[in-house]
């Protein structure tokens, strides 16, 4: 998990109609009938022209927002498919309709691991289950929020496992919140993330250690044996060097577009640093730090 980019903002109408729909959700008195509403008004949300426009801008917003190209913003790996409450609208009815309540996920993680469970932080920093049909009884979850909360700050990848590891020098508050995220979505349980994990860092490995050897080639026949079958990047109107900066663009393009971000960030921190061969390619492209 990768905090997403909160600055895209939604049009005025898109905004007006969520409003719109949150108000009737707040004017019903009783908590039961609260999550009825919300329940009631999702399902129905795209039952009218301006419910389907909205909610088409707020679909195409969210997969803009998406970590790799339209990829589950928990998993990192499945189709993100559906517009997730990060706040389940079954316990917390008041932000059934609000925009920064949404990101999109794969089914999977959406109605297979985290479905409607609902854990929250006491006032002693506890754990607390929240069984169905019971209004929380505090508001804080047990549970990070990509859109207003940087998961880094909370855990990274661990490079030998490639399970996540939270921070020794957390809260007691934060360390509840991301052993729960991580627990609640199966995050390191799941094999096939795991071992997807694991062929992420082989591809980024592999991407910049080619792009070094391009970086080092002298003549455009060398980099032309270098570059894969699929790397379409030879044009004869370039000199070698405006070639070597095309190709250093699209092996960007690359990284950033494929699956499993949160294992480039752990290279990028933590491998950067102690692994001999990763410290070696950052040296001869230190902007990839930034990628």
């Amino acid at each position: 998990m990768l905090q997403l980019d909160s600055s895209l903002e939604l049009s005025q109408e898109a905004l007006d109609k969520l409003d719109q729909l949150q108000n009737e959700v707040d004017l019903v008195v009783s908590f039961q009938q609260k999550v009825e509403k919300a329940q009631t008004l999702w399902k129905s949300k795209e039952g009218n022209i301006a419910g389907v426009k909205a909610f088409s801008e707020i679909r195409e917003k969210l997969k803009e927002m998406c970590l790799s190209i339209g990829i589950c913003n928990y998993c990192e790996q499945s189709e993100a498919s559906d517009i997730e409450h990060i706040s389940p609208k079954s316990f917390f009815p008041e932000h059934a309709f609000k925009w920064d309540n949404y990101l999109l996920a794969c089914k999977q993680c959406n109605t297979g691991y985290k479905l409607d469970q609902c854990f929250v932080i006491n006032n002693s920093d506890e754990v607390i289950p929240v069984p169905r049909s019971i209004e929380p009884p505090f508001k804080e979850m047990a549970f990070i929020n990509p859109k207003t909360e940087d998961p880094n700050r909370f855990m990274i990848i661990n490079t030998q496992t490639f399970k996540f590891s939270t921070f020794d020098d957390l809260s007691k508050k934060d360390k509840n919140k991301a052993d729960k995220t991580i627990d609640i979505l199966k995050l390191n349980e799941r094999d096939t993330l795991i071992a997807a994990r694991k062929s992420s860092a082989d591809y980024f490995y592999e991407r910049i250690d080619r792009l070094s050897r391009i970086l080092k080639a002298t003549s455009i026949d060398e980099i032309e044996c270098l570059l894969s079958p699929y790397d379409k990047y030879l044009d004869s109107d370039l000199s070698i060097d405006q070639l070597k900066e095309e190709i250093k663009k699209g092996f960007k393009r690359n990284i950033l577009e494929y699956q499993h971000p949160s294992v480039w960030h752990a290279i990028k921190k933590v491998e950067s640093q102690m692994t001999p061969k990763w410290k070696r390619l950052f040296d001869e492209i230190p902007e990839a730090l930034n990628w």
